[in-house]
């Protein structure tokens, strides 16, 4: 692999486990809130919907991590 294209997946997977790391944080930030909140405030369906959307995109990013990981492999 050509060596700047090689840095810049590097650069894109550090960029992307931080993201991780954000994301995770959110999370686990907004499930604290919901448990806070009562479930008929309508906040609550409204936080439900963005942690379950965070998670889509958490998954997303590592799937995207393990392909750029076996590219750096190579």
């Amino acid at each position: 692999m050509i060596q700047p294209q090689k840095e810049l997946l590097q650069q894109e997977f550090d960029v992307n486990v931080a993201e991780q790391g954000l994301l995770e944080k959110r999370i686990a930030t907004m499930k604290t809130l919901l448990n806070e909140v009562p479930s008929s405030d309508p906040q609550y369906s409204q936080m439900a919907i963005q942690i379950q959307m965070d998670q889509i995109e958490l998954d997303e990013l590592k799937y995207r991590a393990s392909l750029i990981s076996k590219q750096l492999e190579a």
